[in-house]
């Protein structure tokens, strides 16, 4: 093979490989966070139009007629990719749909977190409670829901 096939075989691979990191699927962007919820919660799954209507305050009932208590992580990458993938909005109007939601009355804010212990740690004291942390940072307190 030629010098110059090689570099160009070397250039295609650097740039196929570049290409997965940028157009990651959206499926590896729920790898980057994961749902978790109290120990109260019945359910141990959710379907992402399910995650989708909780946090949106249209869901607000679990199964067992108890009322759903969210949190919100707004660490950066946490939450763009959560709200991305799950919610399909960007934080822009996730929080212009909660400024709404408050305004006309419909529901409270729901409390912000800037660290994942403390969304752990307020999951964790408030049955019935549901919130989304980085992969890889829950500890036994809590539950993780997977995402049917």
């Amino acid at each position: 093979m030629s010098k110059l096939q090689l570099l160009r075989n070397g250039l295609m691979a650097f740039l196929l490989f570049g290409s997965m990191i940028i157009w990651k699927p959206a499926e590896a962007l729920s790898a980057s966070f994961i749902v978790i919820a109290n120990n109260s919660v019945v359910e141990s799954s959710l379907s992402k139009k399910e995650l989708q209507s909780i946090y949106l305050g249209e869901k607000i009932k679990w199964e067992n007629k108890r009322y759903i208590k969210i949190s919100v992580l707004e660490d950066d990458s946490t939450y763009k990719d959560f709200l991305q993938s799950i919610v399909g909005k960007t934080p822009s109007q996730f929080d212009q749909h909660w400024v709404r939601m408050v305004t006309t009355g419909k529901a409270s804010m729901p409390p912000l977190f800037t660290e994942a212990k403390q969304v752990i740690d307020f999951i964790a004291g408030h049955p019935n409670s549901i919130g989304f942390i980085p992969a890889g940072k829950v500890d036994s307190s809590v539950k993780i829901i997977t995402i049917k």
